[in-house]
């Protein structure tokens, strides 16, 4: 991928929102035929967040958003992109990007939401923001990200069920005066079936010629020896190239926040990448696979340890889908804020 040549982009802040009810291993056994232990064995995941069945995913997206406007010290009125992921809404329609816009006033019309790019949105979501801001008079963006994982697992699977979480994230984004910020980066994508959802529509319906089975169920169907695989063999080649297309070298990286598919998974990510463990943060180990907003969870360990400041280099790096995956590489012009949890 070439070198970013435009105008600069960084991060300015990250935020968290979380659910307060803390769903542990020994409670998804109740309804799964295995064991805490093979769980955590497995996936290095002890706990994870759920979402209450009356809470919503619109409003824990707000609050994180709420919560990175003010560690930026940035009004909602002076948003000019607002970028918005979600695969799990509330609500198809109406847009959860409008909704949250509505809610806390922000007035921009560049409102763009993700809603299949999963795991992979934190870092579309930067990318497509730091395209939008390059238009003259545009200087701040929003990215926001949310997800109710457990509304899209089937409580009796543990292939999915151990692994998905509920959070959400945001992040303030700017234009950089000199040449600091978004440096380079690589995307790329590669067609599987090996995580899928079915649409209402498209459940017990029978396709003609369609390449994969009828769905019978509207829970997310994931397989994951493919994910594994694709994981380890994409995403610390696309770290390399961010990397090559920056001109810096991994061990000149403060840290690395690697999507959170799985706590034993970052780890191994990480080493194939060749950096060190005390620069990958690992949240998925109490959080779980929080799906798109799991980058930001790991920027936001990065800022809020200190890893996140100014003249540091940051590799934000993902993969979702079936599959999009990417990598991008920032010189921090600033220190990022770690808003309070």
């Amino acid at each position: 991928m070439p070198k970013w040549a435009l105008t600069p982009v960084s991060p300015r802040s990250v935020a968290l929102a979380l659910p307060e009810r803390v769903v542990t291993n020994e409670e998804l056994c109740a309804t799964l035929d295995t064991t805490p232990e093979w769980i955590e064995e497995r996936t290095g995941i002890r706990e994870r967040r759920f979402l209450e069945p009356h809470e919503t995913v619109a409003d824990l997206a707000v609050e994180a958003a709420e919560k990175a406007l003010a560690a930026a010290d940035v009004q909602a009125a002076a948003i000019d992109v607002l970028v918005v992921a979600c695969t799990s809404p509330d609500w198809v329609m109406p847009s959860l990007g409008v909704t949250i816009a509505a809610r806390l006033g922000i007035a921009t019309p560049r409102i763009v939401d993700f809603t299949q790019h999963a795991c992979a949105s934190t870092v579309y979501g930067m990318y497509t923001a730091a395209s939008l801001l390059q238009e003259p008079g545009l200087e701040t963006a929003l990215l926001v990200c949310a997800e109710r994982g457990s509304g899209g697992t089937d409580p009796q699977d543990r292939v999915t069920r151990i692994f998905f979480g509920d959070a959400a994230g945001a992040a303030v984004l700017r234009k950089s005066e000199g040449p600091d910020g978004l440096l380079g980066y690589d995307l790329g994508n590669t067609y599987s079936d090996a995580v899928r959802m079915a649409t209402p529509w498209r459940l017990n319906q029978e396709v003609p010629g369609s390449p994969t089975e009828t769905p019978r169920t509207p829970y997310l169907h994931m397989d994951g020896s493919v994910v594994l695989r694709e994981a380890m063999t994409r995403l610390p080649k696309s770290v390399n190239e961010s990397l090559a297309s920056a001109g810096v070298t991994v061990d000149q990286v403060s840290g690395f926040a690697l999507h959170q598919a799985s706590a034993k998974l970052v780890r191994q990510i990480g080493r194939m990448a060749g950096a060190d463990p005390e620069r990958v943060p690992v949240t998925a180990d109490t959080l779980g696979n929080t799906a798109s907003v799991s980058p930001l969870t790991s920027l936001w360990r990065l800022a809020h340890e200190g890893r996140a400041q100014r003249a540091d280099l940051l590799v934000i790096a993902a993969i979702g889908a079936g599959f999009l995956f990417g990598s991008l590489c920032f010189r921090l012009p600033e220190d990022v804020i770690a808003a309070e949890l």
